[in-house]
């Protein structure tokens, strides 16, 4: 199998070190949020999913996710000035494919409103007053009408996403975005005291210890059902495919611990053997796609 080979976009402006584009099989362009960068922040200890993935065919990414890009939402990534000239500008070219790594953060974001009087349609979770029966499980602390909104802004914003690709010369190529991993809300940030970011919510709306990870595996796997069907959506969404993470078996990382644990680097981030979990299928799914639009399977 090839590992992907990783380009970030300031080597298309010098013929000294332009990719060798004629030499892969696949060509993508990358965009997204931490998944997408961790491991470039510490390449010895962390990674992410775009270094672990693999192809039967060679593979090259123009990724225009940084470091600096690990808080990005859906709107910066849709407003990010390299991404856009390599899609539409005078940088583009025809992509075989664009790889995406989006919605987490503006989920960790959406968790994060609080306050008096903020209207259940703003927000995500509960206050205590408002939770619902118990036996409604971890979906009694969750805000319908706020997952609404929620629901509304992230395809919007995928759908500008979508409209981008179809502006510039690789109109119609595939999309391919994938979920997340169920992660334990837990103090354990990352590194220069980054983090955590599902903590401080679950503490803040006094959400009991015993459900926080049902809490997360219900936002999760919410986050997941709408991106499927984001992409089941042909007529909004052509061509965009979404893999499901959560399907893929993940070493949760114990309760409150506070550093790595399990396949988990700190709260919401995987470690290298986490992040091969998942990027090896869904690279295989990637390919599977691009072999059958070619007419190859």
């Amino acid at each position: 199998m090839n590992k992907l080979k990783i380009y970030p976009p300031s080597s298309l402006n010098s013929p000294d070190l332009m990719p060798p584009f004629s030499e892969f099989g696949y060509r993508f362009l990358a965009e997204g949020d931490s998944w997408f960068t961790v491991g470039a922040l510490n390449p010895l200890k962390n990674s992410n999913l775009l270094f672990e993935m693999r192809f039967a065919q060679t593979g090259c990414a123009i990724n225009c996710a940084t470091p600096g890009d690990t808080l990005n939402h859906m709107s910066e990534l849709n407003s990010d000035p390299d991404f856009i000239d390599l899609l539409t500008g005078r940088r583009a070219r025809v992509w075989d494919g664009l790889l995406l790594s989006c919605g987490g953060n503006d989920l960790i974001d959406a968790l994060g409103v609080r306050g008096p009087g903020v209207p259940l349609a703003k927000r995500l979770l509960r206050e205590a007053a408002e939770w619902g029966d118990a036996a409604q499980g971890a979906a009694r602390y969750l805000s319908d009408a706020g997952w609404q909104t929620f629901s509304t802004y992230l395809k919007a914003n995928l759908k500008h996403m979508v409209g981008l690709r179809d502006a510039g010369p690789s109109r119609g190529a595939p999309m391919f975005l994938h979920g997340y991993a169920v992660p334990m809300p837990r103090p354990a940030p990352a590194e220069l005291g980054i983090g955590p970011w599902l903590y401080p919510s679950v503490l803040a709306y006094a959400i009991p210890d015993a459900d926080y990870e049902a809490v997360a595996a219900l936002l999760i796997k919410r986050l997941a059902a709408l991106l499927a069907e984001c992409a089941a959506d042909a007529a909004n969404f052509p061509n965009l495919h979404f893999f499901d993470s959560t399907l893929i078996p993940i070493q949760p990382a114990a309760k409150a611990s506070t550093g790595e644990s399990g396949d988990w680097i700190n709260e919401i981030h995987l470690n290298r053997h986490g992040c091969e979990a998942l990027a090896v299928p869904w690279a295989a799914a990637i390919e599977k796609v691009i072999r059958t639009e070619r007419g190859e399977d």
